[in-house]
């Protein structure tokens, strides 16, 4: 089976991460250049509007806390740059998995020590795992059908209760870091079975790091700035920059300060259209991570209008998808399909949806719909630098074309919200993302019957059986590459019935200095490896 989807950022979930995001405050001080830690000494300085609640690896959910936790620990797999194609070789210099994608053996590295100068081995593997499993945090249903042994103090077992190639993915996300042990249990941690109502380290690991990785925790403020130093006795590449300072900044104070910034300096929340009026000196990184989409009830009893698989159809035709796409800016592309371009599995650019106003009427006319009316909810605010009434907007003025009229119900974010989960939303529009790259997960969230697609009254009585089908063989298909294909077969097959419309795809972005390199978004969850950025 694939990776749980409730790590997904999937309609509800990335909006309310989002409302986290809307009320972090620009802050104060840092800098970046050669602010100092010692004569010499250079920083590297991170703006970004602060989602952080813990740096407990076990229990690490938030997009700010996984790009210092990346920096902080190492995990047993990892990824390089911007590339979530497959994982490489971090802690493990090598692993096997067997033929039914149960069993997994890693092979730890030689002479690696935790930055107290202890070595790492297969121990500290076997403890960091468990813990993560039983404090049953928001990260540990990634691993709640693992279980971890050592064959010898360098070698580590994980067996899967079920099938599941997409284990290396999750042992490479920052939840998975190896920590130390014994400084931990000496700390409160816990890895036993009780370990929910018994750990109690999430104080000491928020303010003391105890991990292998290019960096150690200086300070942690988590309102304001972290602060992160160059560990001397990291095993591997050394990071180029002695400090890092993660600090909280709105968007908008994101972009007046890159607009003057001269070196050493990155921000990672503009994106889109507030790209805009940057200095091109600038450089830029970016994938397509998220996809918007419109969702419509199939429950005749919230609506007969969305119910209708005609009118859904006549609904997709209507749309001006380029158009659509233009109101992202940079870094956009009209939607092919549910799974976006950054991750395996995604459809080619040229099966974009596009725009048949002719087709979209003789459906409406097949169907027996005379200018029929729909209720259209979208949440009140502005995502990656766009307003969602201007995109909603521009659907209402599109479908109008084919004779439909949508009635814009903009809502507060938490009333969108809570309407949204009740499924009585007659038609919304929602963003979604996912927080590591393991795209087919979104079977056992979106596909009919799952707890997203029942939100629209998608149940697997009102789907095609096609569509069914498609989603179980990406479940029981075992080759990654082969699974990427059937995604991409599963998604065509849900562009002809499923409630769901994608608009369009859109990037995130890493904007840095001229002076740096290595700056790149990555889509594999801790945004930016700022270990890998250096200087040219």
């Amino acid at each position: 089976m694939s990776v749980s989807p409730r790590r997904l950022r999937v309609g509800a979930s990335a909006l309310t991460a989002l409302a986290v995001i809307s009320t972090a405050a620009c802050t104060a001080g840092g800098g970046g250049g050669n602010a100092s830690g010692g004569s010499g000494a250079t920083t590297l300085t991170v703006n970004t509007s602060f989602v952080l609640k813990t740096l407990d690896p076990g229990r690490v959910y938030e997009a700010t806390g996984l790009t210092a936790v990346h920096a902080l620990y190492d995990t047993l797999l990892t990824f390089e740059g911007s590339d979530v194609s497959k994982p490489v070789p971090a802690l493990a210099e090598s692993y096997e998995v067997s033929a039914d994608a149960k069993t997994f053996t890693f092979k730890l590295r030689q002479g690696v020590k935790f930055s107290d100068g202890s070595p790492l081995t297969a121990d500290d593997v076997v403890f960091s795992l468990n813990r993560l499993k039983n404090i049953k945090a928001s990260p540990a249903v990634t691993v709640s059908e693992l279980s971890v042994s050592k064959t010898d103090d360098s070698t580590v077992v994980v067996t899967s209760a079920t099938a599941n190639p997409n284990v290396p993915v999750v042992l490479s996300m920052p939840s998975t870091a190896v920590i130390n042990a014994k400084v931990a249990q000496e700390n409160g941690a816990k890895d036993g079975e009780d370990a929910a109502q018994g750990d109690t380290a999430q104080q000491y690991l928020d303010t003391n790091s105890i991990g292998s990785g290019p960096y150690v925790l200086k300070s942690y403020e988590p309102e304001s700035q972290v602060v992160l130093e160059a560990n001397p006795d990291y095993w591997g590449d050394k990071p180029k920059f002695d400090r890092v300072v993660l600090r909280n900044m709105d968007v908008q104070t994101q972009k007046l300060t890159m607009q003057r910034a001269e070196a050493n300096e990155i921000s990672l929340d503009i994106s889109g259209k507030l790209l805009e009026g940057l200095p091109g000196t600038l450089q830029t990184s970016g994938v397509q991570d998220t996809v918007y989409f419109l969702f419509l009830n199939a429950d005749p009893a919230v609506s007969a209008v969305t119910a209708d698989a005609k009118f859904n159809q006549a609904l997709r035709a209507a749309i001006d998808y380029q158009g659509i796409a233009a109101l992202y800016g940079q870094g956009a592309a009209p939607g092919a399909g549910l799974v976006a371009p950054a991750f395996p599995g995604a459809l080619p650019e040229g099966e974009a949806s596009t725009r048949d106003v002719a087709k979209a009427k003789a459906l409406l006319a097949e169907a027996g719909l005379t200018n029929p009316k729909v209720k259209f909810s979208y949440p009140a605010i502005t995502y990656k630098g766009v307003d969602l009434g201007t995109v909603a907007t521009k659907v209402q003025g599109d479908v109008a074309e084919a004779g439909i009229t949508l009635e814009l119900n903009p809502q507060p974010l938490t009333t969108f919200l809570d309407e949204m989960r009740g499924g009585k939303m007659p038609m919304g529009f929602t963003p979604q993302s996912l927080n590591y790259p393991v795209a087919d997960s979104l079977i056992n969230n979106m596909a009919p019957g799952q707890p997203t697609a029942l939100r629209s009254g998608w149940t697997v009585d009102r789907a095609d059986a096609a569509v069914v089908a498609a989603g179980k063989k990406v479940t029981e298909t075992l080759d990654l590459a082969a699974r990427a294909t059937a995604m991409q077969e599963w998604q065509r097959l849900m562009n002809q019935s499923s409630p769901y419309i994608v608009l369009a795809s859109n990037s995130s972005t890493v904007v840095a200095t001229a002076d740096l390199t290595g700056a790149d978004y990555t889509a594999a969850g801790w945004q930016v490896d700022v270990a890998a950025v250096g200087r040219k």
